[in-house]
C-alpha cells in the first residue's frame, strides 16, 4: 500500500524491475523499480521521462538487499556512459563515483498545484555505493538539471536552474542556470559559476 501526493491510499500499485546497474563491482548491484504507466494516469502525478519509484541495493556477496528510500518517490533515471537509458551489468552510470552515488529526486510539490510534475524541482541526493548515508544536498528552491562527476579530480559539477520569474514553476522559460562544484570528499559546494 502506498499513498499519492494527497495522502490518499492506493490499494495496489503495479511496479516492475528495471535492468540492474553496477554500483560497486566488488559487492553491489542497483536494481531500480519502476511505476506502471497506470499509476501515473490514476494519480495526480504528471511526469515525463525516465523515473524510478525506488532503488534496491543488492549485495551479491552476502545475498541481501535493501531499498534506498523508505517509501517510494520519483528518482530521475540515470544517464549511462553511452548517454542512453539502457542498462546492463556492463554499464555504469555517470552519476556513480567509487565512493558516492548522486541522484536527482522529485519529491516536493513546489508549485502547489496538487501534483508532482516536470515543473517541480529535482533535488540532489547522495549515498555511498551500497545505498547507505542517504541525504539531500540541495533544497526545493533550485532545480538540479544535470550532474557531471569528475572522479579523478574528486568533484562533481552540478547544473542548477533558478525560478527566474518566481512563479513556483521551473519552466523552459527560466533560463537562469549556473554550475556549482561539489567536493566529493567533504560534500561542500564551491562558488557559483554563472554568466553575468
Amino acid at each position: 500500500i502506498a499513498f499519492n501526493v494527497h495522502g490518499q491510499r492506493n490499494l495496489k500499485i503495479a511496479q516492475y524491475f528495471g535492468d540492474p546497474i553496477v554500483a560497486d563491482s566488488a559487492s553491489t548491484i542497483m536494481i531500480p523499480t519502476r511505476y506502471n504507466a497506470d499509476f501515473f494516469s490514476s494519480n495526480k502525478i504528471t511526469l515525463f521521462g525516465d523515473f524510478y519509484a525506488n532503488i534496491i541495493f543488492y549485495d551479491f556477496k552476502i545475498d541481501s538487499y535493501k531499498k534506498l528510500f523508505e517509501s517510494d518517490t520519483y528518482i530521475i533515471g540515470f544517464n549511462t556512459t553511452n548517454n542512453t537509458y539502457h542498462y546492463n551489468l556492463k554499464s555504469q552510470s555517470k552519476n556513480i563515483a567509487s565512493k558516492s552515488i548522486l541522484y536527482r529526486v522529485k519529491n516536493v510539490d513546489h508549485n502547489k498545484n496538487g501534483r508532482i510534475d516536470n515543473n517541480d524541482p529535482a533535488i540532489l541526493y547522495i549515498s555511498d555505493p551500497q545505498g547507505n548515508g542517504l541525504k539531500a544536498l540541495t533544497t526545493e528552491n533550485e532545480n538540479v538539471v544535470a550532474i557531471n562527476i569528475f572522479e579523478k579530480q574528486n568533484f562533481a559539477l552540478i547544473k542548477l536552474q533558478r525560478d527566474l520569474d518566481k512563479d513556483g514553476h521551473f519552466e523552459t522559460d527560466d533560463k537562469d542556470f549556473y554550475y556549482l562544484k561539489l567536493n566529493l570528499a567533504t560534500l561542500s559546494f564551491g562558488n557559483k559559476i554563472e554568466l553575468k
